[in-house]
């Protein structure tokens, strides 16, 4: 290549002098298909795709520069900028970015092996009603996520909230260096992503990166007390904001659950939510906690709440004709199957249909877990059992019951569900999130 090109290289750029270009549009997008005009687009290259292939189509999209790391794909063009790795580069840019706010700037980092979207999603309602708020978009919890949304930090922005996912050890304290939290919170602790940890130590340690720093920065942790787990490695603190019981800074009780849970709080006050599953008044809680602690009106906390209504495939009630359909295929580990499970009982319908899909990333618990689910399936309270996948096919085949089917993949099941009628049934759509189990709900129809 030649120098004429007005290529800029690694060698020659500054991240002072990308974070100039950012701060002319402070928009940033590693999507080519959706994004502002004027974004700067991030190449960044996955298991199966190039993102470097897409720079050309990006700029005729409307963004201003791309920023590539790989030499095959660059034009005689200043819109295009060549660096050594991409995804280094757009990390540096939003750890940069994070310095150019206070250490005090509010950060509140959410984690936990469940229960990390839907509370981030109801701290976030409850914030931005009295503070300007960025948080988290849908669940990208990743390094790559936290950086995203940190870069879509705008001056007037008085409070963000981000969500970290872990799949192994180093990953939270990689999230923490980057968006260097002053608050957090670990939701909950339990079986999964086991194949990265390698177990639940390994989980309770990966989580737990969040307290060590949060500790070693003087930061404040919001503690659920009813999980002895979370109070036990929280020692550390002195004083964590506490929720949800009776002698908690923020207390809270479910009183009832019509199939939505409603939930009391110490003053007496009883509020109606658009949430399905018991485990849900965690999430509650913690935001809650967060509200008060944050001095939003209580008033005002509780209305975000209620107003509140899950989507993208998590615990959703949707009713199509004399059934009532709870799909929740965002994801599926032991705890989420459960949640599912105990909201499909509240339903009052006469028949009960599961339709399940393999759990994901459990590695050499698999087939315990598997077991165990389909051990619990087998109870009278589920009228029929449809099982997808190779997983809880083997497990099911180690206790047959004339309930339960099994399919080797969603295709079988879509052909199943063409040739069958359901009415008046309360229907479970669950899966891990690769299954995209919630595409099935269209298949289910009526006599």
């Amino acid at each position: 290549m030649q120098q004429s090109h007005n290529f800029i290289y690694p060698s020659m750029v500054a991240i002072e002098t990308l974070y100039q270009k950012y701060l002319t549009t402070r928009s940033v997008t590693i999507d080519s298909r959706h994004f502002a005009p004027g974004a700067l687009f991030f190449a960044i290259r996955g298991p199966h795709f190039n993102g470097n292939a897409f720079a050309a189509e990006a700029l005729a999209k409307g963004a201003c520069y791309v920023i590539i790391d790989d030499p095959a794909y660059a034009r005689p063009s200043s819109a295009y900028i060549l660096v050594k790795d991409s995804l280094a580069t757009l990390i540096q840019l939003a750890g940069y970015h994070r310095s150019q706010y206070s250490p005090l700037f509010p950060v509140i980092a959410v984690t936990g092996s469940y229960g990390k979207t839907t509370t981030k999603e109801l701290i976030y309602h409850t914030l931005q009603t009295t503070y300007r708020t960025v948080a988290t978009k849908g669940n990208l919890n990743t390094s790559i996520g936290v950086a995203l949304t940190i870069l879509s930090l705008q001056q007037d922005t008085q409070i963000a909230v981000i969500e970290m996912g872990a799949s192994q050890l180093g990953d939270i304290t990689l999230c923490c260096n980057l968006a260097r939290p002053t608050h957090g919170m670990i939701t909950a602790i339990g079986a999964a992503h086991l194949e990265g940890f390698g177990s639940i130590r390994g989980v309770i340690q990966g989580k737990g990166e969040l307290y060590d720093y949060l500790y070693n920065t003087g930061g404040t942790v919001f503690l659920n007390t009813l999980m002895p787990l979370l109070s036990r490695i929280s020692r550390q603190f002195n004083q964590p904001i506490t929720y949800p019981q009776p002698s908690d800074f923020a207390p809270l009780e479910l009183v009832g659950e019509k199939p939505y849970l409603h939930c009391k709080t110490s003053e007496g006050e009883i509020f109606a939510t658009h949430l399905l599953g018991k485990a849900h008044i965690h999430n509650i809680a913690a935001a809650l906690c967060v509200a008060k602690y944050f001095n939003v009106p209580t008033a005002t906390a509780h209305a975000a709440i209620q107003a509140y209504v899950p989507t993208n495939q998590r615990m959703q009630l949707v009713i199509k004709g004399s059934n009532q359909l709870i799909i929740d295929s965002y994801n599926a580990s032991p705890a989420s199957v459960q949640t599912a499970l105990d909201a499909l009982l509240q339903l009052k319908v006469p028949y009960r249909i599961v339709i399940l899909g393999d759990m994901a990333d459990l590695g050499s618990q698999t087939t315990a877990w598997h077991n165990k689910v389909v051990e619990q399936l087998c109870q009278p309270h589920y009228d029929r059992v449809l099982l997808c996948g190779p997983f809880l096919t083997l497990a099911a085949h180690q206790r047959p019951h004339t309930k339960m089917y099994c399919f080797p993949n969603k295709e079988t099941l879509a052909v199943y569900l063409d040739r069958h009628t359901f009415q008046h049934s309360g229907i479970l759509l669950k899966a891990a999130h690769n299954l995209a189990m919630h595409t099935l709900a269209e298949r289910l129809k009526e006599p």
